[in-house]
């Protein structure tokens, strides 16, 4: 699986599959990127995956077929690195 890892908070992955997934260790992050993945960047997901629910754990989104890793690397990136960490602060 390769990963790289966006500020301290947030991963993107590719699974066994070829299928690209981001990770966010904190529900309000997660919220954040489901949002702005969708209805900013218009993927859709093919399912989400929340463990240890409500707030912390590992909540991960399963990106749509025909999306690539890159794509969704490229849009991740355009996330500023200070709002990630304010958003994360709420709840940690």
């Amino acid at each position: 699986m390769n990963r790289i890892h966006h500020g301290t908070h947030i991963c993107i992955q590719l699974d066994n599959q070829k299928r690209p997934s981001v990770s966010a260790d904190d529900y309000e992050l997660f919220d954040m990127l489901a949002d702005f993945l969708t209805e900013d960047c218009d993927f859709d997901y093919e399912y989400l995956y929340i463990k240890n629910w409500p707030m912390q754990g590992e909540h991960t989104i399963v990106i749509e077929s025909g999306i690539t890793y890159e794509e969704l690397m490229e849009s991740i990136k355009k996330l500023d690195l200070d709002e990630i960490e304010r958003i994360y602060l709420l709840n940690n």
